[in-house]
């Protein structure tokens, strides 16, 4: 995927960025600007209910920042990364390569 940067609402929390799954090996780069914590998430990003795509009620945890997982890599195949507590224009930067499974 390519370098994917989101911005802080007045919220503090910045839009998921959807992660590829099937990337083979799963491997993940963030950078953050500012405050907030980098969360991440196992949620179906495209949930389907009675055939048609619904909106996505992510499940939302601190991202792990421990071996083989480290602050500012995910090792991990988690679905989604955002950033949440953050204040307005904070920005995350993802990155994730690997070779298509």
């Amino acid at each position: 995927m390519r370098q994917t940067t989101v911005t802080a609402d007045g919220t503090g929390a910045t839009p998921a960025v959807v992660l590829d799954q099937y990337q083979n090996p799963f491997s993940v780069s963030y950078v953050k600007t500012g405050s907030g914590t980098v969360q991440v998430s196992l949620t179906d990003p495209y949930p389907v209910v009675n055939g048609d795509f619904t909106t996505a009620s992510f499940t939302w945890v601190t991202a792990p920042t421990t071996s083989p997982n480290a602050a500012g890599f995910i090792g991990q195949p988690y679905r989604a990364i955002r950033l949440s507590g953050g204040a307005e224009d904070d920005t995350l930067t993802v990155v994730q390569s690997g070779v298509k499974g």
